[in-house]
């Protein structure tokens, strides 16, 4: 059941991802829900489930908007496992923790993204890429993430508390 609901939770985020929030571009700049989502599950769930979000989120993307084939798949891949391997000792109800993991985050994938992107192809300025684009999309993702994660948190409690059903009926 949990796999499946990540499944179409994927599904869902790159689906308003690629249509919705195209309308909501501030300064050119998107949020990028796709790491709101992954940042949360590895928040609440660990770096295993955190890289495997991640991993599927990116090959998604790679699949059908890539340049790439696995690049982004790679960074997703890196953020969810990085983000459950260090963040896994905070509480997980506090709505603040996942504003500032998916600021600096979201910092990480725009350098990672930019390193394997641009830097290799030949084009040095980073500083320009930090300052228009990195810091501006963290900036707004982490703002919307504070109101998504409500969402992502409450989703999580009800596929813990049916784990623990399943798990119960098992036991006898």
């Amino acid at each position: 059941m949990r796999y499946f609901t990540y499944i179409v939770l994927i599904i869902i985020n790159f689906i308003l991802q690629t249509t919705v929030f195209n309308y909501i571009e501030i300064i050119g700049i998107k949020p990028n829900t796709m790491l709101i989502l992954i940042v949360s599950f590895a928040f609440m769930r660990g770096e295993i489930e955190g890289g495997l979000i991640g991993f599927v989120s990116g090959l998604l993307v790679d699949s059908l908007y890539g340049q790439v084939l696995g690049l982004n798949a790679f960074i997703g891949l890196v953020v969810g496992f990085l983000c459950g391997r260090i963040f896994n000792e905070f509480y997980k109800d506090s709505f603040f923790i996942p504003f500032f993991l998916t600021f600096a985050f979201n910092i990480l994938h725009g350098f990672l993204f930019f390193f394997f992107n641009a830097f290799l192809r030949g084009y040095p300025n980073v500083f320009h890429f930090l300052k228009t684009i990195i810091i501006p999309e963290a900036l707004y993702t982490s703002i919307i993430s504070f109101f998504l994660y409500r969402i992502l948190f409450l989703i999580n409690k009800k596929l813990e508390k049916f784990d623990r059903k399943k798990k119960n009926l098992f036991k006898q």
